[in-house]
């Protein structure tokens, strides 16, 4: 699985302002070979302040070291047109209205950034199988360690892009609903180890439950899943509707 872009560029200035745009179609951020995330250190540079002030800012969004590294690093790209002294202006817009968990594109590159990190890490690719309820089924491959709510809104390739089609989450994964209800085959369900309990209490709310159930947002692929079957239920009970 060979990255060689960002899935998104969620920003590009217009005027004076960053203008977020975190359409999983948008425009492609072409990652130069020659670019390395710094792994420890804030990064280094003119304006120096605005970049460790924009460093800290993402870091207090809960963001890794190396994850905050390259966010910068990635803004720092000539594409990104970002100019010296905008860094934390640039990263704080992106960050939205992160008090009440509405992302304004932050998390898209973030999660770009992760998958980039993970490819460099030599993290494996894990591949598997997706039955939707009606139609063929598809393969889909993504990074260990990823979800599938990840997969479907960060992910790679046109398995991701399908996935999406049919991997809701209302609640942004924190649990609060089972619209990314899916079920696995029975060896794939007992390889990825029993749910905790709140995961389970949401499942028994879901669309057709069955013993093979999972939360799709909970669902973390490993190497021992190579090859599942995750199928989608014909239906989902949103409580969000209500």
């Amino acid at each position: 699985m060979q990255l060689t872009f960002f899935r998104t560029l969620p920003w590009r200035l217009v005027g004076s302002r960053a203008f977020v745009s975190a359409q999983r179609s948008g425009r492609l951020l072409r990652c130069s070979p020659a670019i390395r995330f710094a792994t420890s250190g804030p990064p280094r540079g003119p304006y120096q302040e605005d970049q460790e002030e924009a460093r800290a800012f993402v870091l207090e969004r809960g963001y890794s070291p190396q994850i905050a590294n390259g966010i910068l690093e990635a803004l720092k790209l000539p594409g990104a047109g970002i100019p010296p002294g905008k860094f934390l202006s640039t990263v704080k817009e992106m960050a939205g209205r992160w008090e009440v968990g509405e992302d304004a594109g932050l998390h898209s590159l973030a999660k770009s950034v992760e998958q980039e990190l993970s490819q460099q890490e030599g993290k494996r690719v894990v591949r598997f199988q997706v039955q939707p309820p009606d139609g063929e089924a598809f393969g889909v491959e993504a990074f260990e360690g990823m979800s599938l709510k990840d997969i479907a809104e960060y992910g790679q390739g046109e398995g991701a892009d399908l996935l999406k089609e049919y991997i809701e989450c209302a609640c942004s994964g924190v649990m609060a609903c089972s619209t990314c209800h899916v079920y696995l085959d029975q060896s794939s369900f007992e390889l990825a180890g029993k749910a905790e309990e709140a995961e389970e209490d949401m499942i028994e709310l879901a669309f057709e439950p069955s013993d093979t159930s999972r939360l799709g947002c909970q669902l973390r692929l490993s190497p021992k899943l190579e090859g599942m079957t995750v199928i989608i239920p014909g239906g989902a009970n949103n409580m969000f509707d209500h």
